[in-house]
């Protein structure tokens, strides 16, 4: 009995272990950035195979990767604009699901509304697309712009 509970132990011991080694080499990597401009601004990234940066502070970052530092330009998104707010006139399908309340429906419903309506002329004019109320509006009113 004694052999066959060392056995178990060591089987244990060697799943263990390769457990912790899987998630350590497929855990996501982590950059600092730092963004220099008018607002100094630190942000944390996490990617599991690249670094994907939005800057609306300056279009110069200064990436600290693990290896060696590198510089690199970067702009905003065209649906996000230089202050951070979604641009309901040129944003994309994800850059609308970065709204609180806003996902997948809500976002393809602005999209085809824009398609079929014409570009927004107010923010007050996403009221009308279907499923978006006054309530909702008014939580996005200080993320959004046209």
């Amino acid at each position: 009995m004694r052999r066959q509970e060392q056995v178990l132990t060591v089987i244990a011991i060697v799943l263990l272990a390769g457990v912790i080694l899987y998630h350590a080499l497929s855990s996501p990597l982590r950059y600092e950035v730092v963004v220099e401009g008018e607002g100094v601004t630190t942000e944390t990234v996490v990617s599991t195979t690249a670094v994907s940066l939005s800057v609306t502070a300056s279009d110069t970052v200064s990436e600290a990767s693990p290896e060696t530092p590198s510089e690199a330009s970067v702009t905003a998104p065209p649906g996000i604009d230089s202050t951070g707010r979604v641009n309901l006139n040129t944003a994309t399908i994800e850059d609308l699901k970065t709204l609180k309340g806003i996902g997948d429906a809500k976002a393809q419903a602005i999209l085809d509304d824009r398609t079929e309506n014409g570009p927004f002329t107010s923010v007050d004019d996403l009221t009308r697309v279907s499923g978006i109320g006054q309530k909702t509006l008014d939580g996005l009113r200080d993320q959004i712009t046209v």
